[in-house]
């Protein structure tokens, strides 16, 4: 990394005449997802220059596309190169930390770790220790058509399980081509899917690497949402085979499907796709207790980085107080905890608000270096056995066995 003297010699006589000792600044160079530095005007650029302002470091700023970000910094960090710091989607982070590629900043964020909403703060955790920082948090809510549930008789959106499958039922029409809830298939079905494992009070890994997907509540989630579909028809045929968010965004925009299980990026996709959607956002339903599945974007500090310091320094600006008026110039959540107070939530969009509403019940997925793994190739698995109707007892307890298989316990 690139070292230099931010000061003149102007500067540096000033500073010693003040009884101050000359500051070496340093250059950070840093890796975002492209949608935040995706114009010369975005608001990254601003808070950047107030960085520099402030502190007399300089960044060198690179935006990279999400489906290239995982790929790229794996191939150049192994190598001993790329950024100071970086942008991360949360389910990285255990990948690289186990790698060895980040730096370990649990003794800089402890006593910072209470200004972060806990679950996108664990997000960034790994092997107890702190690896990245949050720097934007999502999670996924129930979206409802709210002429879909009027003409089913239904006064508010649901609030419990029960409330839920009788709306999802009730809205489902065979002879008018219309289902409850469009629902996305193999790994995309399975990310919605795990708030309910959650919710029904049962834990996917826990924290001491217990896995728990075997428990007979986490039998319960599965089965009651599959057996929406299998049971009650209340998911279109989309459901064997949407596995991306257009394909399930797909039923829900032509009002073929009452509701949708997805988090604020879906807002953009619906409101082009059909301009006259009349819908509403609410927190998902509840079970035994709340919960959601958080995503979004951590930052961290390259472990082989020459500038760690001063790395450190941007990634507190960025995920630290600032970031809630930041985030919001991109109608993104920040993960502080002032910014899920209720009077930081009013001054939200609307639309944004129930996203942070349940903020408290969110939950990172497990930080285990074999995540992706897990997700793809066993819960991608459990939910499409479950649409085909195999046992649900029998496809978690197998499920169980591959994941601590997966985990060599």
């Amino acid at each position: 990394m690139r070292h230099f003297l931010k000061y003149s010699t102007a500067a540096a006589a000033l500073a010693a005449a003040l009884g101050a000792t000359p500051a070496f600044a340093d250059n950070v160079v840093l890796w975002v997802n492209a949608p935040l530095a995706s114009a010369p005007d975005a608001p990254i650029y601003a808070e950047l220059k107030a960085f520099e302002a402030e502190t007399g470091h300089t960044v060198e700023i690179q935006a990279v596309p999400h489906m290239e970000m995982e790929r790229n910094l794996f191939v150049a960090m192994s190598g001993g190169a790329g950024p100071d710091v970086m942008a991360l989607d949360i389910a990285w982070v255990a990948g690289l930390a186990d790698a060895g590629l980040l730096a370990d900043v649990t003794d800089k964020s402890d006593p910072i770790a209470d200004q972060y909403q806990p679950g996108p703060l664990s997000a960034g955790r790994f092997k107890q220790r702190q690896y990245a920082m949050p720097l934007y948090t999502n999670n996924v809510a129930l979206y409802v058509n709210n002429k879909m549930l009027a003409e089913a008789g239904i006064d508010a959106a649901p609030k419990t399980w029960d409330e839920f499958q009788a709306a999802a039922i009730a809205m489902t029409d065979k002879d008018a081509g219309t289902f409850g809830l469009t629902f996305g298939g193999s790994r995309v079905g399975a990310f919605q899917l795990y708030p309910f494992i959650w919710q029904s009070g049962a834990e996917i890994i826990a924290d001491d690497g217990t896995v728990g997907v075997d428990s007979p509540e986490a039998i319960e989630a599965v089965q009651f949402i599959s057996g929406l579909y299998t049971e009650h028809q209340a998911m279109p045929a989309s459901v064997l085979t949407a596995n991306s968010w257009d394909e399930v965004n797909a039923p829900f925009i032509q009002e073929r499907a009452g509701m949708l299980i997805s988090g604020d990026w879906a807002i953009g996709a619906l409101n082009n796709g059909n301009p006259d959607l009349d819908y509403s956002i609410v927190p998902l339903p509840a079970g035994k207790e709340a919960a959601t599945v958080i995503g979004g974007y951590n930052l961290a500090i390259n472990a082989n980085s020459g500038v760690s310091d001063a790395s450190w320094e941007l990634v507190e600006w960025l995920t630290g107080p600032r970031s809630v008026e930041l985030m919001a110039q991109y109608n993104r959540l920040s993960a502080q905890a002032a910014a899920a107070t209720d009077e930081a939530i009013a001054k939200l969009p609307e639309e944004l608000q129930p996203f942070m509403m349940q903020a408290s019940a969110g939950h990172a997925r497990p930080v285990v270096a074999q995540w992706s793994q897990i997700h793809s190739d066993v819960f991608g698995t459990v939910w499409d056995s479950a649409l085909r109707g195999e046992p649900i007892d029998e496809v978690m307890t197998q499920a169980a066995t591959q994941i601590r298989q997966i985990l060599g316990q």
